[in-house]
């Protein structure tokens, strides 16, 4: 199914309503306990044992930037910053407090503020047992409030890095389509982050002001999942917040969007961006379709229907010259607004011609309508959507518990249990017929209130049609008899049916090798490839297949991108009708394509048939494959394209930084020109002629499996696999500036690498030495420098290069770029002075907890077999894994640290302001 279809159906079932239509709220799913307090916050519980101990808090205070007065802008994001100065009576503030808890910022604690609230995240690093002293500092957070003027003054540097950071030319294009899709409301003037003038002059009164206003108990909602008693825990609530008293809350209509019946019509440009696009947007309030009711469900159900089959129906129509592609999408805005919008691709300076095709498509729908099939079409999706969720059971993960909570706390859901959903989603659509949404597109179509949006890449020039202008096209075009829209064919079969070919004569297993501890065993086949089989279930009870050679595209005879198009087009490519048998029967192989390496994946329902059918799928693309002439023409044709945009001289300079030259060679257009589909064919032969390693998953009868490989796989062709590199950042150090940014800033980006032998335990103590340094990174740049807000440290021991790797970014002002990034190397040069007894004792305790979960875990389990067989040709790892946390000693880990970001090869990338930068 089409990814955005998808995304559009998904919520369907979330928006069921049961037959006859009424006012009665929807049902909750028993498993959510709920409940008031006297001051009016509501809490909802959910009581999930499946990881023994661990909870998951979340208060949702419901009041965002959009709630600020005029002269508050930027301060409810402020505010949830200063939460964390606050003191609640006690010597240091609750950040401090916190982390003397041995709780992470990111990790145990967080907040993040929206256009319409607020929210504030716990997860105890004790879990349940610190229940009680969650709570209390969970409400101290939000009622406290006794940070003062100095707490302000150390707070906003931070601010303004954060604002900082998030500058570039994606929040400059989401600034122009937020101010003119919002236009009028206070929205645009309202970002959640504020604006720089605004964070500089942000009082201590406005943030207090604000508190005071909308951090009452009766605008909150505190979400819980975890190991607990819900009755002692809702006891626990009580004492923690039930103490303030509710308060008056302020009319909310500035949410909303206001209408003035008139079309408004911008320019949306910015020179570092290529998107080239029409919009119409349609402006309403729809307050019938919010809402917790049956009847309110129903309407959303209306509305999601109409808005798929109009979908559906856009993406059917032949594009006129010009014009790249149709589609739309729905926004909700406030407590009742909403935001239709129907958008054109564009080619080139060709917008006239998309905006004439977008009011064509649309005048043609509101003569024709959606068809009987159109609307039967939606239905057999929804209910087939339906019919999935009652075939399942209605368990639930401890995390999709969290969301669920959390979607209901945000979004004014009811967290309903999904056969619930299902079973009124199926009535639901039988009391909806093509009438209703036509006449709901009609309504959405019938809004006076609308906004042109011309979207034009870089520099480019377009002009601006004028209101009068597309007022006198959408009426000429009203007045024309259009044709029906073009509706999907009937389906047929294929003009040719694919049957899979015999496989010839069996291969042979030639020699086994069994590993009873680890449920593994090792196979050689006749023709030189490896099975290593894994006997048990995969994710969800499935099986799971992955191919694997060394045919990796950093070769010195090929271009790589004319390798990696080979691979692509080879894995897509193949017989007359396979395509649609391999759809039919789930037999599809993803590919990546690395430097070295080159690997097919899959899964399969447990089953011998389905098993055979993904083997015989993969065996198509490795015996006589033939690129196909029309996916080779579209994707030269998107090359070529490529080509002629500008370079990315970011990309070109780190990779020249890192690698002493640039790696990556794009393809030339003469290049691509003569390239001819046999060329790509011979590629991808020789691609798949390198040896193979299958790792399988699957808890299947040895006897079926070795009669199924000796047919599809031991009788494979192989030869030799060619010679490829990885990329490897080369030692000693170095610096680049890049002066290109548009904006006040500069952003650091550091690498560095020190060899180290692969093993389980030493990876385990680099991820661990990571987290540390993440820590301490934050604690000095931000925490006491207050010079950065968004940092990144990763660092990994790669099993492929037997190298520590390690990347260090963030971003500052322009004026203290040398003074961070001197503290940053200093910082890391001597995190060996923070692994003492205490970190290690954490570290090791925190390794052990989430082993618990990684020991069961099917994909965890999957991933270490691989990395075992390529280090040692052996699965020693899932014998050893239950031994990882006794790895962490202070006499490995204290080593180890002066390694995860040596001197000697650290290179640096700055990306600096232009000069002509505003």
């Amino acid at each position: 199914m089409n990814k955005r279809l998808a995304g559009l159906l998904g919520p369907l079932l979330l928006c069921a309503c049961a037959s006859p239509v009424t006012e009665t709220p929807l049902p909750w799913a028993p498993q959510v306990v709920r409940g008031q307090l006297a001051n009016g916050l509501e809490y909802r519980l959910v009581r999930d044992s499946s990881q023994a101990g661990r909870l998951d808090l979340r208060l949702t205070v419901r009041a965002g930037s959009v709630d600020e007065d005029d002269d508050q802008v930027g301060v409810a994001h402020m505010l949830e910053h200063l939460t964390f100065r606050s003191r609640a009576g006690q010597a240091t503030d609750l950040r401090a407090q916190m982390t003397a808890l041995g709780w992470v910022q990111g990790r145990n604690f967080n907040a993040v503020t929206t256009y319409d609230r607020t929210q504030y995240l716990l997860s105890p690093m004790a879990g349940s047992t610190q229940t009680p002293l969650a709570l209390e500092k969970l409400a101290q957070l939000v009622f406290a409030g006794d940070y003062n003027a100095l707490d302000l003054e150390r707070e906003r540097p931070i601010v303004i890095e954060e604002w900082r950071g998030g500058l570039g030319v994606a929040q400059r294009m989401n600034d122009q389509r937020a101010a003119t899709q919002r236009v009028g409301s206070r929205y645009p003037q309202h970002r959640t982050i504020g604006n720089e003038a605004a964070i500089r002059s942000a009082s201590l009164s406005a943030l207090q002001r604000f508190q005071q206003r909308w951090y009452v108990p009766n605008n909150m909602i505190l979400s819980v999942v975890g190991d607990f008693d819900p009755q002692q825990l809702a006891q626990q609530i009580d004492h923690a917040f039930g103490v303030p008293g509710a308060q008056p809350l302020p009319e909310r209509d500035h949410r909303e969007l206001p209408l003035d019946g008139t079309l408004k019509i911008f320019r949306l440009q910015d020179p570092q961006t290529g998107s080239n696009q029409v919009s119409l947007l349609f402006r309403l309030h729809e307050p019938d379709s919010r809402g917790t009711t049956a009847k309110a469900a129903r309407e959303r159900l209306i509305d999601r229907l109409t808005l798929s089959a109009l979908f559906a129906q856009l993406r059917l129509q032949p594009l006129q010259p010009g014009v790249r592609s149709l589609t739309t999408q729905k926004t909700l805005i406030g407590e009742q607004s909403s935001v239709l919008g129907v958008a054109a691709g564009v080619e080139g300076a060709h917008h006239d011609e998309a905006l004439k095709q977008l009011l064509t498509e649309l005048e043609r729908l509101r003569q024709h309508g959606f068809t009987a099939q159109d609307l039967a079409r939606e239905q057999a999706r929804i209910r087939q959507l339906a019919d999935g969720m009652l075939a399942k059971d209605e368990s639930r993960t401890f995390e999709q518990w969290v969301t669920t909570l959390n979607d209901a706390a945000v979004q004014n859901r009811t967290a309903m249990a999904p056969h619930q959903i299902a079973q009124r989603t199926l009535i639901a659509l039988d009391s909806i017929d093509l009438a209703a949404i036509n006449a709901r597109l009609t309504r959405w179509l019938d809004s006076p209130d609308q906004v042109l949006q011309f979207t034009a890449p870089g520099n480019s020039v377009v002009r601006l049609p004028s209101v009068d202008e597309v007022q006198h096209l959408r009426a000429a075009i009203a007045q024309t008899s259009l044709v029906a829209p073009t509706t999907a064919a009937p389906v047929k079969p294929p003009s040719v049916t694919f049957t899979p070919p015999p496989a010839g004569q069996p291969g042979t297993v030639v020699s086994k090798r069994v590993f009873a501890a680890e449920h593994v065993e090792q196979w050689t086949l006749g023709n030189g490839d490896r099975l290593v089989w894994l006997r048990r279930n995969a994710e969800d009870a499935k099986w799971r297949l992955q191919a694997v050679s060394a045919a990796g595209f950093n070769r010195s005879d090929v271009p790589a991108w004319r390798l990696q198009m080979a691979a692509q087009l080879g894995n897509e490519s193949g017989a007359e009708g396979l395509a649609a048998w391999r759809k039919q029967h789930k037999a599809t192989l993803s590919l990546e394509h690395s430097a070295t390496r080159m690997q097919l994946s899959g899964t399969s329902q447990a089953s011998l048939g389905a098993l055979t059918r993904l083997l015989q799928s993969y065996r198509q693309g490795q015996v006589g494959g033939v690129i196909d002439e029309r996916l080779f023409s579209e994707a030269r044709d998107e090359l070529l394209s490529r080509t002629r945009t500008r370079p990315d001289a970011i990309a070109a300079a780190r990779r020249e930084l890192r690698y002493g030259a640039d790696t990556w060679h794009s393809p030339d257009p003469a290049a691509l020109e003569a390239l001819q589909a046999n060329t790509l064919t011979d590629d991808w032969r020789q691609l798949v002629n390198a040896p193979v390693t299958y790792y399988l998953m699957a808890d299947i009868e040895p006897t079926q499996l070795e009669a199924l490989v000796r047919e599809q796989l031991a009788n494979l062709p192989r030869g030799a696999a060619h010679t490829t590199h990885p990329a490897l950042q080369q030692s000693g150090q170095r610096r680049t500036d890049i002066a290109v940014a548009l904006e006040p800033r500069v952003v650091l980006e550091a690498s560095s690498f020190s060899e180290q032998r692969w093993t389980p335990e030493a990876a385990a103590r680099v991820a661990a030495l990571r987290n540390l340094a993440n820590q301490q990174l934050k604690q000095r740049l931000r925490g006491e420098a207050l010079g950065v807000y968004r940092l990144r440290f990763d660092s990994e021991l790669n099993p492929d290069t037997q190298r520590i790797e390690s990347q260090l970014s963030f971003t500052c002002d322009p004026q203290r770029a040398d003074e961070l990034w001197a503290l940053a190397q200093q910082t890391l040069a001597q995190l060996e002075r923070s692994v003492d007894a205490q970190w290690v004792a954490s570290a090791r305790n925190e390794l052990r907890r989430q082993e618990q979960n990684r020991l069961t875990d099917p994909a965890t389990q999957w991933r270490r077999l691989l990395l075992s067989e390529r280090q040692w040709q052996d699965p020693r790892y899932l014998s050893s894994q239950a031994r990882l946390p006794e790895g962490m000693r202070i006499e490995e880990l204290k080593p180890l640290a002066s390694q995860l970001f040596p001197v000697a090869n650290q290179v640096l990338l700055r990306v600096l302001p232009k000069a002509d930068a505003p």
